[in-house]
């Protein structure tokens, strides 16, 4: 997809992956909608990104609240136009001891990490549809590929992110819509901050939308894992268990990761 002048809505645009991303589509172009519960960080980068010479509208929204996705897309096509590219993006942490975990945060981490996914791209779609085009990305982790002790209802709702990704890809692509999962590995956020794991071990948020950017401009779909050295990793899940097992429960041992992950 050619960026200049496209519109991208992007959630979770306050911090972390989704404030690169809004700027990264900026410099390359595009005029952007950001979506999140802060509306005065959201206005910072909104203001940010009309001083480039680009077009920005700040949206508060809590993505766990339908009605507030229903007016995030009403505003978008309003004030926008349209929207060329969605980046579904926003997420909270959901670690810990699965029997300890009350039902109010599974069902919080559910809504956000998963439902909200369903629910921003079915709303976005009958107008990308109508203009026969329009590219889905969403933003899940590697921990929708590997399940690791301590994350259950994480790695669920990411689990569940790449399935629907995947799926709907195939369902899409045909009516010239594409959707992608992006898979990153662990990235130093505001909500995912990482200070316990090595630094080599670390990204920036900057590299991950680098990368989001780079699949709009290239038409990469269906999946994308960032580093890429990871993603082969599934196929030692999927065809040797014995020593896939091995390998996590190494990992889990070296403090590789852990159950607030």
């Amino acid at each position: 997809m050619e960026l200049e002048g496209a519109v991208a809505v992007v959630t979770g645009a306050s911090a972390g992956i989704g404030r690169a991303t809004a700027r990264g589509f900026a410099a390359a172009g595009a005029d952007v909608v950001l979506a999140a519960r802060r509306l005065e960080r959201l206005e910072e980068v909104a203001f940010e990104i009309e001083r480039r010479g680009r077009r920005a509208l700040a949206v508060r929204c809590d993505v766990s609240r339908l009605e507030d996705l229903e007016a995030l897309r009403d505003r978008t096509i309003e004030e926008m136009g349209r929207a060329d590219i969605l980046v579904n993006n926003a997420g909270i942490p959901g670690g810990g001891d699965f029997t300890a975990l009350p039902v109010e945060k599974i069902d919080e981490v559910i809504r956000t990490n998963l439902l909200s996914v369903l629910w921003g791209t079915r709303l976005f779609l009958p107008s990308m549809l109508e203009q026969g085009h329009g590219h889905v990305v969403n933003v899940a982790s590697l921990a929708g590929r590997y399940a690791v002790p301590g994350g259950s209802v994480y790695s669920a709702a990411k689990h569940g992110v790449v399935g629907f990704s995947e799926s709907l890809y195939y369902e899409l692509a045909p009516r010239g819509i594409l959707v992608t999962v992006v898979n990153p590995a662990f990235v130093a956020t505001e909500a995912f901050p990482h200070t316990d794991k090595p630094d080599r071990m670390v990204m920036k948020p900057e590299r991950i939308a680098r990368v989001i950017v780079d699949v709009i401009r290239k038409g990469t779909a269906p999946e994308v894992s960032v580093p890429r050295w990871l993603g082969p990793g599934q196929a030692v899940r999927v065809l040797a268990p014995p020593v896939y097992r091995a390998g996590l429960r190494r990992a889990v041992k070296g403090g590789l990761t852990k159950p607030t992950d």
